[in-house]
């Protein structure tokens, strides 16, 4: 569940288990992970008002589920806005965050005009230039929600959360970049 908490307290006949100095977590933070990793849940409160700090520890400590989680509420609550879109695409991308990539690309196609304005698009990494071309393509074509309806196995343009679910149903890794899903599902699909 914590494979990078728990390598920190491992022990063997030569090292018994020992204390380890946690100074890149909140104490507030570590607790709700330890909390969560030992089967407790984290109110919708707290994902709400610590969403990244849980968000960024638990990249650290590679705790999925709550990463998950934080990153849905997260996306929920954030208004994103010109000022910041390029600000959460790069926060988005260095923490691997699929829905949060795919909600500022959807932000970006829905007002490409003004961002192609008002954005500097100098730190835009070039690898994610198709999700924003599947965002675009999703909003051109008004299938925003029809989608995930009408061609169950059209991949491409499905949304994040569809995505996660399949893979969920399919007891699929849900964690990952869009390509890094698709590639699991068709993968998948496919005789080995």
């Amino acid at each position: 569940c914590a494979p990078m908490l728990a390598s920190l307290f491992e022990s063997n006949e030569d090292r018994p288990v020992r204390a380890a100095s946690i100074t890149d977590v909140l104490p507030d933070i570590f607790r709700h992970m330890l909390f969560y990793v030992y089967g407790g849940s984290v109110s919708e409160e707290d994902l709400k008002s610590h969403a990244k700090s849980i968000i960024d520890a638990t990249d650290r400590y590679s705790i999925v589920n709550l990463k998950l989680e934080a990153e849905a509420v997260y996306v929920k609550e954030i208004d994103i806005t010109m000022d910041n879109a390029m600000d959460n695409l790069l926060y988005a991308d260095a923490k691997n965050l699929a829905l949060l990539k795919e909600a500022v690309m959807d932000f970006l196609a829905e007002n490409s005009e003004e961002a192609s304005d008002k954005i500097s698009f100098t730190d835009f990494p070039g690898h994610v230039v198709k999700d924003l071309m599947v965002a675009v393509s999703r909003n051109k074509k008004g299938k925003i929600e029809e989608s995930n309806q009408n061609d169950n196995n059209n991949f491409t343009i499905m949304r994040v959360s569809e995505l996660r679910k399949k893979l969920d149903e399919k007891g699929l890794n849900v964690d990952g970049s869009r390509e890094t899903m698709i590639e699991a599902l068709t993968g998948s699909a496919t005789p080995g």
